[in-house]
């Protein structure tokens, strides 16, 4: 079970609370949770993006592109 996040208000002179101060390590913690969010979200939107692409068979896997980009950085030392 997570530990409830221990937090300190700054309060304005009318009560209204205006900030949050929170645990160095847990703001670090809910920063690095947000980009995780944050590139979980990139992937969906860039696998909704290319899923035509995807279904027809119009694209290729890591190691082909990896492998490809050797070959071709082979045949410029090669003309050099």
């Amino acid at each position: 079970m997570t530990e409830p996040i221990k937090k300190k208000f700054v309060i304005d002179t009318n009560g209204n609370k205006t900030a949050v101060i929170l645990d160095l390590k847990i703001y670090e913690k809910l920063i690095d949770e947000i980009d995780e969010l944050n590139c979980a979200l990139g992937y969906d939107q860039a696998k909704k993006e290319n899923e035509s692409d995807l279904k027809s068979g119009n694209s290729i896997t890591l190691e082909e592109f990896i492998s490809k980009r050797q070959t071709r950085k082979i045949k410029r030392k090669i003309k050099a």
